[in-house]
């Protein structure tokens, strides 16, 4: 079966209205399609201002392959095990959860723009090798980066 026909097709505004403001289209079966939206886990993150620390870290870090949970921690203030708990307690993820998701819905976006190869895209989100980049997509989305990006090649070219 084609991944084209698995995409759910739906509008930015019907999007908006579920909680999501990204542009791009995901598999249903995907973990990112039944997830919770990033801006409502972001939201929760805001009910501890070490949490809002962390992620002013990974927004502006992600795209460094190197972040590791020492830096997140120390840039939050906390210890790398408090680090996780108050994640796990806010916003039910670990830091390195989030970060691969935060990673991979930029990917998202820069596959989205079409301006990119995948090797660019890896490489502008943080991830040191394809191998990794297609092993978390596969998990986030559902389906490896080339098969998505085919997939909304066709549907834009079928428009």
């Amino acid at each position: 079966m084609r991944l084209s026909r698995d995409l759910v097709h739906l509008t930015k505004g019907a999007l908006m209205a579920e909680g999501h403001s990204h542009n791009y289209v995901l598999p249903p079966h995907s973990f990112l399609a039944k997830a919770r939206p990033l801006e409502k886990v972001r939201e929760q993150l805001f009910y501890s201002r070490r949490l809002e620390r962390l992620w002013i870290f990974i927004e502006e870090s992600y795209s460094d392959p190197d972040i590791r949970l020492a830096d997140a921690a120390k840039r939050s203030g906390v210890s790398q095990d408090h680090l996780n708990l108050l994640l796990r307690r806010f916003a039910y993820t670990t830091f390195h959860d989030l970060l691969a998701r935060y990673r991979i819905e930029k990917c998202l976006e820069l596959v989205y723009e079409r301006n990119y190869t995948l090797t660019e895209i890896y490489m502008r989100c943080g991830f040191n090798s394809p191998t990794t980049f297609d092993r978390q997509f596969k998990r986030w989305v559902g389906c490896l980066p080339r098969e998505y990006k085919s997939s909304m090649t066709r549907d834009r070219a079928a428009i």
